[in-house]
């Protein structure tokens, strides 16, 4: 009995000695892993300056101050050791404005390094995330084991130049060069487009970046616009300068040139008008800041310069957009423009946006879409008493969005003021003064000027995204439309009286895009609902991601092997819009045909791309 108590003491005396060795072993080899990172920081005017003194407040997801130091000599400033989590920041300094932003991340074994720049108009801050290694300086030692309050000097690199391989410190001149080309056909022209992107024939577009951060994107494209007058050609070039830091990044700019041509009169008037060349050059520029942390600020203007025959128009169309963050109850979205459509805005608006054929412009994939959709560009042209008319749109608009999981719950309300509102007219025009009709010798339909209008509306949508194959979306809502006006046909037709009244209406939409993982296949489809004998003109909100266009709508994306050894990428495209042909105003008989305002006429288009 002795024995085996003895046997159970020596066992217990063992694992007590086993463990302490383990444990005097676990600390002599530091096996602890880390639960804190630190936060790192330099602070420099609008030129570039190192800023002494800027007092810095660190909070925590609770808004309670945690910590407070200043600037450094060198505007560099430290706080080590913040255990892992979400933190703010506030920075102030005399003669600036103060510069925040929330949800910083201070990741466990990472330095958020946080780049401020105050200025007096507006301030901003960037984050970035750095792994430490063992090549860290001792500078960066001493002022991580120093208190924050203490030790103000530290020594910061910019993450740019902290993290830069060889190639990016010395680009090449020209770099991720790549290119496409398209040939397009369809029954449709300039007109029957919905003043969007028609049967532009054949097309080209480049891109390419030099010197590492400068991207340059030219296109050009030309298509014969039938047996009557010059053309259809266009050249646009897109300039833009990426990774800049600073208080905000430089502007994109783009200057287009196009011409085509239209005459007076309907495509059955005989005999036609002569034939007039419209030639347009606009210069766009789009320019993007971020103020205080939660406002992102979108802003630019549209220069055009319109020549029809003897005729001269010029105009400048501004835009802007503010986007406000909300934290957890989502976006606040203001937008305003004047004059042509805020292109620029539905271009940025979203990388899924810029990829769909929502605009007219057939999407072509990587980062080309700007460019074909510039090409697309043309005025809303109409003509009245044969002297040229340029539609112009003021528009106020406010949305209100919120992302939860896949699901994107919207809602937005505008109001715009119309003048010289253009829409298409079909049928037999014999009867309407050619001086008060456009068309382009293909389209089926033509240019016709309705005057001037206001209206507001609103819609309401959910979208939601099923993996990376499907995204599905509803939309609801009501905004002015117009129905038939009593009197005479040829009376309201020839200027005489309205040829429309205004009345608000329900409008509603489906939409579903799917991509086949297997084949390639894209395909966009889309149902836009209206009480039957109304137009509603559609409206490009620049609020939400929603797309209201009237009728059945297809489009259709397939890539296909290459064969024949050609180094590029082919894909076929198909597009067709408003099959059912739904949204035709029916106005009256003239001698026994139908007169019709159509809202979005059918269009059938297909096209080749050669991507390299």
């Amino acid at each position: 009995m002795k024995s085996v108590i003895a046997s159970k003491q020596f066992a217990a005396a063992a694992l007590m000695t086993a463990a302490l060795a383990l444990g005097n072993q676990s600390r002599a080899g530091d096996f602890s892993l880390a639960v804190t990172g630190d936060l790192l920081g330099t602070v420099v005017n609008d030129a570039g300056i190192p800023q002494m003194g800027a007092t810095v407040h660190l909070f925590n997801r609770y808004e309670d101050l945690v910590a407070e130091t200043m600037s450094g000599r060198n505007g560099r400033f430290a706080f080590a050791g913040l255990p892992a989590g979400r933190y703010a920041i506030r920075v102030s300094l005399a003669s600036f404005l103060p510069a925040a932003r929330d949800n910083i991340a201070i990741n466990a074994g990472i330095d958020s390094m946080l780049e401020i720049h105050l200025a007096t108009l507006f301030s901003d801050i960037q984050v970035h995330y750095k792994i430490p290694t063992a090549a860290m300086t001792q500078d960066w030692k001493w002022v991580l084991r120093a208190s924050p309050a203490t030790r103000l000097v530290t020594r910061y690199l910019p993450g740019d130049l902290a993290n830069a391989d060889a190639a990016e410190l010395h680009p090449r001149v020209f770099s991720g060069t790549h290119a496409m080309v398209s040939v397009s056909g369809g029954d449709t022209g300039l007109i029957d487009a919905g003043s969007l992107r028609g049967d532009m024939g054949t097309g080209f577009i480049l891109s390419t970046d030099i010197l590492g951060k400068n991207q340059l994107q030219v296109g050009g494209t030309y298509g014969q616009s039938g047996t009557f007058g010059p053309a259809s050609m266009g050249l646009s070039a897109i300039y833009s300068r990426h990774g800049v830091s600073g208080l905000a990044e430089p502007p994109e700019i783009a200057l287009t040139v196009s011409q085509f041509g239209l005459y007076g009169g309907a495509p059955q008037t005989t005999p036609m008008q002569p034939t007039a060349a419209v030639r347009i050059m606009s210069l766009s520029t789009y320019q993007v800041a971020d103020l205080a942390g939660r406002v992102h600020l979108e802003y630019g203007a549209t220069g055009e310069s319109v020549d029809f025959g003897n005729q001269h128009v010029s105009r400048a169309s501004p835009f802007a957009r503010a986007t406000v963050s909300m934290g957890r109850a989502g976006e606040v979205v203001l937008a305003y423009s004047d004059g042509d459509r805020p292109e620029e805005l539905l271009a940025h608006q979203s990388s899924a946006r810029a990829q769909a054929p929502e605009n007219g412009a057939a999407p072509v994939g990587d980062d080309l879409t700007a460019v074909a959709n510039a090409l697309a560009r043309m005025p809303e042209i109409s003509s009245r008493d044969g002297d040229l008319r340029l539609q112009r749109t003021q528009s106020y608009e406010v949305g209100l969005s919120k992302t939860v999981g896949p699901r994107t719950y919207a809602v937005s309300m505008f109001h715009e003021e119309v003048w010289n509102g253009w829409m298409n007219v079909a049928g037999d025009l014999t009867g309407v003064q050619a001086n008060n009709l456009l068309s382009d010798g293909i389209s089926q339909t033509s240019a016709y000027d309705i005057g001037r209008y206001r209206r507001n509306g609103y819609v309401a949508s959910v979208d939601e995204r099923i993996g990376d194959l499907f995204k599905f979306a509803l939309a609801y809502g009501q905004m002015g439309g117009f129905v038939r006006n009593a009197g005479s046909l040829m009376a309201v037709l020839n200027g005489k009286s309205g040829v429309l009244s205004e009345r608000n209406e329900n409008v509603a939409a489906a939409n579903l895009h799917a991509k086949l993982p297997k084949s390639g296949t894209q395909i966009w489809t889309s149902y836009g609902w209206v009480a039957r004998g109304t137009v509603v003109p559609r409206h490009l909100f620049v609020t939400q991601n929603t797309y209201l266009a009237p009728g059945f709508n297809i489009f259709v994306r397939q890539p296909l092997p290459a064969f024949l050894g050609i180094p590029a990428r082919m894909e076929l495209t198909a597009d067709l819009r408003n099959l059912l042909a739904q949204g035709y105003l029916p106005l009256g008989v003239n001698s026994g045909n139908t007169i019709l305002i159509v809202q979005s006429p059918r269009v059938v288009r297909g096209g080749l791309n050669f991507v390299f």
